[in-house]
């Protein structure tokens, strides 16, 4: 009898990390570990050498617990302890002891990008704001039919906005616009929120 698949089809083929992790010694503390989807999609090799291993043994599937890891995104290291919070996703694979050297010695380090500082409209928005503008009697100009474009910074995009840096980076301090919080911050502001408390942006920026 044929199997019916019902839903999304998962994007993962690993296992989960925790269930690699308990099965060695140390809760697999000094091993190496991958992210299967990273070092399929990118050249650059990642990977995460475990420092600290601390496992939930009252989550359900042994999905949660508390690790530190030297963590290296596409030839960058991120940082020497840094906590990973992925770990919950099946897509994790153990590297043998043979192979790691493989990855220590990697030179391919992944250059930054220059993103675009516009981009033109989609085609009802730009009828839309064509209209409008003619309607109060005034012919919209090309720059007018454009979208200004903000990169979200963060440890995986390295993409830059050279001309944007520059007309920052001219202005005064007190000129100068707050940097976009990273999707860490936000997850952070949430948290805080659920637990009713509040946090301005100034105070989310020195606990992060």
């Amino acid at each position: 009898m044929a199997t019916r698949h019902i839903g999304r089809v998962g994007t993962y083929k690993g296992k989960f990390l925790f269930h690699l992790l308990c099965n060695l010694n140390g809760s697999g503390v000094g091993r190496m570990v991958v992210r299967k989807s990273f070092n399929e999609r990118y050249k650059e090799p990642s990977y995460y050498i475990i420092k600290k291993s601390c496992p939930d043994y009252t989550s359900e599937d042994l999905k949660a617990g508390y690790i530190l890891a030297k963590q290296v995104f596409r030839g960058k290291v991120l940082g020497e302890e840094k906590r990973i919070n992925s770990g919950f996703k099946p897509d994790w694979e153990l590297v043998p002891k043979s192979e790691e050297q493989k990855y220590l010695e990697n030179t391919l380090v992944y250059e930054s990008r220059e993103a675009p500082v516009s981009m033109d409209m989609p085609p009802l928005l730009r009828r839309l704001v064509t209209d409008r503008c003619r309607k109060q009697g005034v012919e919209p100009k090309p720059e007018d039919l454009k979208l200004l474009l903000q990169i979200q910074k963060g440890e995986h995009n390295r993409a830059r906005q050279p001309l944007v840096e520059e007309v920052i980076k001219s202005l005064p301090e007190e000129e100068c616009p707050p940097p976009p919080l990273t999707w860490k911050q936000v997850l952070m502001l949430k948290r805080y929120k659920k637990k009713g408390k509040w946090l301005n942006v100034e105070e989310l920026r020195k606990i992060s």
